[in-house]
């Protein structure tokens, strides 16, 4: 009776130990071997290209069948209500953690009397080669910079140094929102990966598709359900040199980005860090309490989409990965993890809600906010506004999607110009933190809707 077990056991450990192998190698190699990251990384960015070539075909298939044969049975409405309500509970519970933890632990207390890291962002600066937009003091960067991080002054109420904002739009923002939901053409919606549009229209074929009859929908949703079951199967050679693959990546990664930052940011990264494992642990607790799994066996069964959301920072190269381990490893329903979690994936950012208030937290103790400044009522608009941060920087190229903190900001009246410039040099350490509560956040949700939908 033991035999299984330990035959499992052997098996989860022969697949995990090179993977582990990989990532350690890779932060190995890119810190000592600065060079050798160099000449890896494009081959780990080709890796990258595999793993997401057939993600957006992945989405659109797994959203038309498994919605399609969602309103031909007439369940659209009851679970639409189920879905959007376990979307932002977990949204505003991680936006909750991260406003909460960053507080307490004061995140951004020990950066605003320090002047390494105004030379730190000077540095990042003159590398960049972005240019100052001038704001009218006549001050040089350094003595805006210095005046900052030495608590001596405040970043003018311009633009940031070292900061390009994005060109102002005059639209409103939920005009520019549904501009950017809505394709004007499907295929160059496909050549620019905008997962939004590809979804909405996915959703809209998805549900037309449920009002045709019968025979022709069944024969059409056939087709559909093979072309997944095809792009499940070419993922699944890729993944065959997933430990190359992320070798490749980790080291590219850290040899890019050094660790010079890390001494400076320190407080930052471990306080995310932390968020990261408390969201992380009541992850794992729900899905044990739903699907009656040990915690140790839930990590165990989910760590392969974890482990490539944490080495290539995307949430969507992981998507294939957490299929299978939800299909296989949790037990869950083909046809529900084909439509939640991608529909998750797009549109239940829980790792940018927690990302967006800790980052909001950091921007204001930056700025020397004192406790009795804040009151509850500011608390709860930044909660909301992280939240809402998340929702609105989808489908925003990476950096752009950081001036989305003026949303959870601008209400309680500081300015984020300077703290973003801040989060630019430490974003590449902790977003991949970020990912992997993305990643295990939709697999959540979609375990409890399997539970309660299924």
């Amino acid at each position: 009776m033991s035999a299984a077990p330990a035959q499992g056991r052997w098996e989860s450990l022969r697949r995990l130990v090179p993977i582990v192998a990989a990532v350690a190698g890779g932060v190995a190699i890119g810190t000592w071997a600065e060079g050798v990251g160099s000449v890896l990384a494009p081959f780990g960015t080709l890796y990258l290209s595999l793993l997401l070539m057939c993600v957006i075909p992945i989405i659109g298939a797994a959203v038309v069948s498994s919605l399609g044969r969602l309103v031909a049975n007439h369940k659209l409405g009851r679970n639409l209500v189920v879905i959007v309500l376990v979307f932002w509970i977990g949204m505003l519970m991680a936006a909750a953690i991260g406003t909460g933890v960053g507080w307490i632990t004061g995140v951004g207390n020990d950066l605003r009397t320090s002047p390494v890291l105004g030379e730190l962002l000077l540095e990042m600066e003159s590398t960049s080669g972005e240019g100052i937009v001038g704001d009218g003091s006549g001050a040089t960067r350094d003595e805006r910079y210095v005046e900052l991080f030495e608590g001596r002054g405040t970043e003018p109420a311009g633009a940031a140094p070292g900061a390009q904002q994005p060109a102002e739009d005059d639209r409103p923002r939920l005009v520019t929102y549904l501009d950017n939901l809505i394709p004007r053409n499907l295929i160059e919606a496909y050549l620019d990966d905008n997962y939004l549009a590809v979804l909405f229209f996915s959703i809209l074929l998805g549900v037309a598709m449920g009002f045709v009859p019968a025979a022709t929908r069944d024969l059409a949703l056939g087709v559909v359900e093979a072309l997944f079951d095809s792009l499940l199967r070419i993922i699944s050679w890729i993944i065959y040199l997933l430990p190359a693959g992320l070798l490749c990546i980790v080291a590219g990664q850290v040899a890019a980005g050094g660790l010079e930052f890390v001494s400076v940011f320190r407080k930052v990264i471990l306080v995310g860090l932390a968020t990261t494992l408390t969201t992380m642990a009541i992850f794992t607790v729900t899905i044990w309490r739903v699907r009656g799994i040990g915690p140790l066996q839930v990590l165990r069964r989910l760590r392969e989409p974890l482990l490539v959301a944490f080495a290539t920072s995307s949430s969507f190269a992981s998507i294939p990965a957490a299929m299978v381990a939800l299909k296989e490893g949790l037990g869950l329903k083909r046809e529900n993890v084909n439509l939640f979690l991608p529909l998750g994936m797009t549109m239940n950012p829980i790792g940018s809600a927690l990302f967006f208030s800790l980052s909001a937290i950091f921007v204001v103790q930056l700025h020397g906010a004192a406790g009795s400044a804040l009151s509850l009522g500011h608390f709860f608009l930044l909660i909301l506004g992280s939240v809402l941060a998340g929702l609105a920087a989808m489908g925003l190229p990476g950096v752009s999607a950081l001036w989305m903190l003026g949303l959870v900001l601008e209400p309680i009246g500081v300015p984020p110009e300077v703290g973003i410039v801040a989060l630019l040099a430490v974003a590449p350490i902790i977003d991949p933190l970020f990912t992997m509560v993305n990643v295990f956040g939709n697999c959540t949700a979609t375990t409890i809707l399997d539970r309660y939908l299924g």
